[in-house]
């Protein structure tokens, strides 16, 4: 299971367990009501009756964060990232020079460009340089996967230090 799963899937457990504390806490509620409780909200199954209006309130803020977590989990499951991935980006950061400052550049990616065609797999192995994001049509894709091909004719956001900056440059010349 991919770590971003596990977090989403960590943040519904810490919904539940903040709210059962909560109605323990604010309506005094025996812990298997306020368990009950708790799991009935976020499940959307109704809310307890007779609540204090700090009891709503708090209601309404374990509404908002059960349906925030349970989008959360529900996006990570549904797209879960491509092996490797998140190692593979662990991997550029933690191996960055501390003190060289990185930047952004934008690119555009014509034919003959030597990012068309790549993976953004392949431009961080052969340039070290992260692609921040892609815009082909409409606005900059930022969610894209490591094995997405850049297309020709599209704008990359490229992030590195300048020497790996200036390296890419060369390439396009």
């Amino acid at each position: 299971m991919c770590s971003s799963l596990k977090k989403a899937l960590a943040a519904l457990a810490a919904v539940l367990v903040l709210g059962t504390i909560g109605y323990v806490l604010i309506e005094k509620m025996p812990f298997q009501d306020a368990l009950l409780s708790a799991a009935s909200v976020m499940a959307t199954e109704g809310t307890p009756q007779g609540l204090s209006t700090p009891g709503k309130l708090f209601t309404t803020a374990l509404i908002i964060a059960s349906v925030a977590a349970i989008v959360a989990a529900v996006v990570k499951f549904l797209n879960p990232p491509v092996e490797g991935e998140e190692e593979a980006l662990t991997g550029f950061f933690s191996s960055a020079p501390q003190k060289e400052n990185l930047i952004i550049k934008e690119f555009k990616a014509n034919k003959g460009s030597p990012l068309a065609g790549l993976q953004k797999r392949q431009i961080l192995e052969k340039f070290g340089a992260v692609v921040v994001g892609v815009k082909s049509k409409g606005g900059f894709d930022i969610d894209t996967p490591l094995t997405a091909k850049i297309k020709s004719g599209s704008n990359v956001l490229l992030l590195g230090s300048p020497a790996v900056i200036m390296g890419v440059e060369r390439k396009r010349k």
